[in-house]
């Protein structure tokens, strides 16, 4: 089950995450501190969002692991 997020992702991201739809590879997107709030949605894990919401708290970036399917479910 995945969780809608909103962040900013760079037009570089989208079409990366455009990409791997293509392919069986999965794909990792770096997300800075500022791109933790923003317009464009996201569907993440449970985990993902954990994982998000304590880099927002430390005032970090965090990178996301998503695989094909999760970049489709997107």
């Amino acid at each position: 089950m995945y969780k809608n997020v909103y962040v900013i992702i760079s037009e570089n991201q989208q079409q990366k995450l455009k990409h791997v739809v293509d392919t069986e590879s999965p794909v990792s997107i770096r997300l800075s501190y500022k791109d933790l709030c923003g317009r464009d949605i996201i569907a993440l894990t449970n985990s993902q969002v954990n994982r998000m919401i304590k880099a927002n708290q430390d005032g970090k970036g965090v990178t996301m692991k998503m695989s094909k399917r999760q970049v489709v479910e997107n």
